[in-house]
């Protein structure tokens, strides 16, 4: 008793520090865009903060220890099981149910937000030269429609429609297998398969990327399925190895993870290791589960990409952190630097673009990386990189914290562009060419313009709730600490998904919602895990 005691005093302890500097540090970034780690006042508050939240999770955490679950799941009453519907029909059921949720939001921008990387998917296709810059496969489907329709019909708005609608169906089939997933574990009475449905059809978030041709959608609803999968996995092994049928699916969300952004090959890697252990006792089928998984992948990155003349991507995108530090550097103690170190700098970064500076996004700098200039100063830009972060320690982590910022901060304003006219980069509400916008229902297109477009909406009382991702990431750590708290170690495994998705996205260019849509879209698992945990333990 006395070692339970002590192990929730020392998890409720680490809750609130991450919490409390997640709080403290993530406002004032969001302020002054710095934090001052010498600052005595800081320190307060950060413990302040910290304290509270220690409190808070202790509390939510004694309250899901003590309230009593009814899941529903009892014997059926004479003539119940024939009035149930089956599971391929309520399957059915569930994603016309979505998929009426989120029309209106199709109405209101038809054929849908061609946005974020749209338009460069669509000119690849377009003018013939495919590169690895952006999943390939999104590529050919997000840029290839709109060119395939426009022939056939003579409108690019027909083929991102179409797009845009199979996008919706099957996004909404990964949410409905979860929903179903989740009910049959815990024997779920009706009400709660109606609430997952209703966050799922009417969360604003999800609404906007349910339509939205980003190749974040998809690859999400990958993930979220790749976290099912290891649920159904860890929870009875017998069944899921014995069974042809789930080794199967198993292998398609994993190589779809893999193959819809390119950080879901690292992603898939290190959970493939980290299942290794756990399925010791099936160790020769998860090996040819692997295999499969490694040889779908390979030949989609070697023959497919042959026959598609796929050109590598750029090595900047996997640069952006190093680069903004050594731009905020240049910004902040350009005139103590060395004229010799500022030259070598010149070699891969323009001086109009390290001018262009600034602290939340990356790409005004790394447009103008030059891709010769770094491959033939490797080492000497290595080392520079190396003696700026010693001389300039403190400027390499704000360079870092409020470029990420807007992750993990619950409170803050997502506006990682910083646009000239004030607007926030929420959510890029546009039909970009080759489409054409159609404003069907135009009261709803001015909601959701205002929600992407205006700081001012994310700063309204509980908008939070509905819109932060640091929220979800803070409501991510108290189901993960407190499984981890139980000992539940089995069901942590899934929570890596999401963590794994957080480290890559914080290497990125900036912070915005779509990277890290996935704790958006796992909210229901999470729940069902916090509230109901041992329906998810492996069986003997």
């Amino acid at each position: 008793m006395e070692m339970t005691r002590k192990r929730k005093a020392v998890f409720a302890a680490a809750a609130g520090i991450v919490t409390g500097f997640l709080y403290a540090g993530g406002r004032r970034l969001d302020r002054y865009d710095t934090l001052d780690l010498l600052e005595g006042s800081f320190y307060l508050e950060w413990m302040r903060d910290g304290i509270l939240a220690a409190l808070v999770f202790i509390f939510l955490w004694e309250l899901a220890d003590r309230i009593p679950w009814d899941p529903g799941n009892g014997p059926a009453a004479p003539g119940e099981e024939k009035r149930r519907l089956s599971p391929p029909v309520l399957h059915l059921l569930q994603v016309g149910i979505l998929m009426l949720c989120w029309l209106p939001a199709f109405l209101s921008i038809i054929p849908g937000v061609f946005s974020y990387d749209a338009y460069a998917e669509w000119e690849q296709v377009r003018n013939g030269a495919i590169t690895a810059h952006h999943p390939v496969i999104h590529v050919l489907l997000a840029g290839g429609l709109p060119e395939v329709f426009h022939g056939l019909t003579g409108s690019y708005n027909t083929g991102i429609g179409v797009y845009t609608v199979l996008q919706m169906f099957l996004t909404a089939n990964a949410l409905s297998l979860t929903v179903s997933f989740l009910c049959a574990k815990t024997g779920a009475r009706p009400v709660w398969r109606a609430a997952a449905l209703l966050f799922y059809g009417f969360s604003p978030v999800i609404q906007l990327f349910a339509v939205c041709t980003t190749k974040d959608v998809l690859f999400t609803a990958c993930e979220l399925l790749f976290m099912v999968a290891i649920l159904g996995l860890t929870g009875d092994q017998n069944s899921f190895f014995e069974g042809k049928r789930t080794g199967i699916c198993f292998v398609a969300v994993v190589f779809g993870t893999m193959i819809l952004r390119n950080n879901g090959l690292y992603i898939v890697l290190v959970m493939l290791a980290v299942l290794f252990p756990v399925c010791r006792k099936y160790w020769k089928k998860y090996i040819l589960l692997m295999g499969g998984v490694l040889f779908l992948y390979g030949l989609y990155s070697g023959p497919v990409y042959r026959v598609l003349s796929v050109e590598p991507g750029g090595i900047e995108e996997m640069l952006s952190v190093p680069i903004q530090q050594m731009a905020r550097v240049y910004h902040y103690e350009r005139d103590s630097l060395e004229a010799a170190d500022l030259e070598l700098l010149y070699r891969v970064l323009p001086e109009e673009n390290l001018q262009a500076y600034k602290p939340t996004v990356a790409d005004p700098v790394k447009s103008g990386f030059i891709r010769e200039g770094f491959a033939a100063n490797k080492k000497e830009l290595l080392h520079l990189w190396i003696d700026w972060g010693l001389a300039y320690p403190l400027t390499y982590i704000n360079s870092f914290l409020v470029n990420t910022v807007d992750f993990w901060y619950p409170g803050a304003v997502v506006d990682g562009y910083q646009d000239p006219y004030g607007r926030s980069s929420y959510f890029d509400y546009r039909v970009a060419p080759p489409g054409e916008e159609i404003v069907l229902l135009p009261k709803l297109h001015d909601f959701y313009e205002k929600l992407s477009w205006e700081k001012q909406a994310q700063q309204k009382p509980f908008a939070f709730l509905v819109l932060s991702p640091g929220w979800y990431f803070v409501m991510f750590l108290a189901v993960f600490l407190y499984l981890w708290r139980c000992r539940r170690r089995t069901l942590l495994l899934p929570l890596l998904i999401p963590l794994l998705t957080l480290a890559t996205a914080l290497l990125g260019p900036m912070a915005l919602v779509r990277y890290v849509l996935i704790f958006f879209y796992c909210f229901p698992l999470l729940a069902a895990l916090f509230l109901r945990p041992s329906a998810f333990e492996p069986r003997d």
